[in-house]
């Protein structure tokens, strides 16, 4: 009985014992080891009841006071009564969060930040981890990240021992009476949507209205849009700053309003909110901002369980033949599902760069793929119906019947059933077989059993997806003729499938070491961290390197010949930078041919750098290419 447990609970606490099945199950278990036994516990506000966790108080209250939401009702009520510059339809993500078990703050300490913070939560490490480095630096590796080991090492002393600071609320009421002009609001929906929307493809551009979105979503928007250009009001103001102001703004908002029911139709423009105002905290803003990007994706996860966004929109048989009816109900339930693939790619993404565990099982989205590109994009009724017929759909396949037929030994026979799909379902598809990888590789670190038949079937998999990841010819209208590759606007789909090969050849020491970061900044330290990059001798051997090189080569192309990154996602530029270290690691080894894709000469350390600082340097307007080019200054070149 004991070898069975051993085999299929291979992770164990050294303090308690427990064993349990995933790495990621070890990693949340360990936060229990690390709270003080003096630290407050949080009390009932009713009776003389404590408790050691939000969410069990939360269960308490609703059982033994349930008078407690007729006590919020009258609260809401009065909130509604006065003048309020919060729209009537605008949801309170915050107050959700509360209500979850996946609740990250105290709701009293929230309101007021002068209470005891509320226990953490034990879904993940990463919450502390973010209130204990507010302010990352990218040459502080040793403050910004942190080995599972020595949690586990240090039980419960670790909070004695390290003085969190009190929660970040700078910001929530900084622009208390402020809001965009008119000409901020057109030009910044402009700049979202030529530069933006297309890597979080939910908000329908033709049907869009300003004047009816909610004024959180309103804002979340504008801090992406402001990133990719200048305030039209003034602009002589210095880099981001408008989008800086949108984004804090935008949070106050959050903070004040009260949903109007749980409904996922009237809570989808909140959970929008938390997922564009994360990207913006992570990816752009960087730095102390951070934080709050984790503690929105938790509120976030937390608000689109509860809502329902799980699940699709229950459609009614309908007997209008009212063609712009159908067509608006097509929109909103097609906006509904890329929600929440949406908050799928995000919540992979922590995992992937942060280290940080999952909160989504691929098995609980209960939605179909996402309908083809060009019925999304159509903008009337009449074109939708035209492409509707044009190109007749088969029988809807859920995401979790794809992957599973992705996976399968004789997936090549059953892809011929699936209906053409939008290939950003195809990103959560590859993104689903990265982290099952990393799964995978940290599975065979923690247990030193290696599971090379796993790997070969997630690479069969990836090469089965491979049509659906560039659908188009290497040469095709979608492409650069001269090299294949595609423009920055549709560079995220491949850039992930190139991603997704090389992480099927190597191990990331970051994360098969139990390191939980709290920012990119962090992220970006640790890569050129020796300790925490690949081995050199892994990846010079021959094969090895020979396996990695072709998906190299697609990066180093790629930052070559793009000039303009200006609608390139984000994290497109971290893949890349991290191909590049790939490539300058190989030159370094003596490799032949290591760079010669891009005109660098085997074994010229020296040259390598000098290209890197020119193809990022295309991305200094960001923040997230200032800190590339700064772990470019401080690579080894001698």
């Amino acid at each position: 009985m004991s070898v069975s447990k051993d085999l299929y609970q291979p992770f164990q606490c050294l303090i308690c014992q427990s064993r349990f099945t995933r790495h990621e199950n070890l990693k949340r278990h360990a936060l229990l080891h690390t709270r003080s036994q003096d630290e407050p516990l949080l009390p009932c506000n009713f009776c003389q009841a404590t408790f050691s966790r939000p969410d069990l108080r939360i269960r308490h209250m609703k059982r033994k006071h349930p008078e407690h939401e007729q006590r919020r009702a009258k609260k809401r009520a009065h909130r509604e009564a006065s003048a309020s510059v919060s729209p009537p339809d605008s949801n309170d993500g915050l107050l959700q969060a509360e209500e979850s078990h996946l609740a990250i703050d105290d709701w009293n300490s929230l309101r007021n930040p002068e209470t005891p913070r509320s226990a953490e939560r034990s879904q993940s490490i990463s919450d502390m981890m973010q209130e204990a480095m507010s302010e990352p630096r990218i040459d502080r590796i040793g403050q910004d990240v942190m080995d599972l080991q020595t949690l586990l090492d240090a039980g419960p002393s670790i909070l004695k021992q390290t003085h969190l600071p009190s929660p970040d609320f700078t910001g929530l009421n900084l622009y208390e009476d402020w809001f965009p002009s008119s000409l901020q609001i057109t030009t910044g929906c402009d700049l979202f949507f030529a530069h933006v929307s297309h890597f979080v493809p939910f908000l329908h551009q033709p049907t869009f209205d300003a004047n009816r979105t909610p004024h959180h979503l309103l804002l979340s928007m504008l801090s992406l849009a402001y990133q990719y250009g200048d305030d039209p009001d003034n602009p002589s103001s210095s880099d981001a700053d408008l989008s800086r102001r949108c984004f804090h703004r935008a949070r106050a908002l959050l903070a004040d309003d009260t949903p109007e029911s749980s409904s996922a139709s009237s809570n989808i423009p909140t959970v929008q909110s938390y997922l564009l105002l994360q990207i913006c905290a992570m990816m752009y803003l960087c730095g102390s901002d951070s934080a709050h990007a984790l503690k929105m994706h938790s509120a976030m996860i937390s608000l689109a369980r509860s809502a329902g966004l799980m699940q699709p929109i229950p459609m009614e048989p309908s007997s209008t033949q009212d063609l712009r009816t159908l067509w608006h109900t097509f929109i909103r339930a097609e906006s509904h599902k890329r929600t929440l693939f949406a908050i799928h790619q995000i919540d992979a993404l922590w995992y992937q760069f942060l280290s940080i565990p999952r909160s989504i099982s691929h098995l609980e989205i209960k939605h179909d793929l996402p309908c083809p590109a060009e019925h999304w994009t159509a903008t009337s009724p009449e074109e939708w119906a035209h492409r509707q017929l044009v190109k007749q759909q088969g029988p809807a396949v859920q995401y979790a019947e794809a992957v599973r037929r992705f996976l399968s030994q004789d997936s090549s026979s059953s892809l011929t059933s699936i209906p053409a799909f939008d290939p950003y379902g195809a990103i959560n598809i590859t993104q689903f077989l990265i982290s099952s990888a990393r799964e995978i590789s940290g599975w065979s670190t923690m247990t030193g059993m290696l599971s090379i038949d796993r790997f070969g079937a997630l690479r069969s998999s990836l090469l089965t997806l491979t049509p659906f990841i560039c659908p188009c010819p290497s040469t095709g209208p979608s492409t650069t003729p001269t090299t294949g590759i595609p423009p920055p606007k549709s560079a995220l789909c491949t850039a992930t499938y190139q991603t997704a090969m090389v992480e099927l050849q190597i191990w990331s020491p970051a994360h098969t070491s139990g390191i939980v970061e709290a920012s990119l900044d962090a992220v970006l330290s640790a890569s050129t961290h020796p300790y925490l990059s690949p081995s050199p001798e892994i990846l010079c051997e021959e094969t090895t390197s020979s396996a990695i090189q072709p998906h190299v080569d697609w990066f180093l192309r790629y930052l070559d010949t793009t000039l303009d990154p200006s609608g390139e996602a984000p994290w497109v530029a971290l893949y890349a930078y991290k191909a590049f270290l790939i490539a300058w690691t190989l030159v370094k080894g003596g490799v032949h041919g290591a760079m010669g894709v891009v005109g660098v000469g085997d074994g010229d350390i020296q040259a390598a750098v000098e290209w890197a600082r020119g193809v990022f340097g295309r991305r200094r307007r960001w923040v997230l290419g200032r800190l590339i080019s700064a772990c470019l200054d401080g690579l080894d070149v001698t």
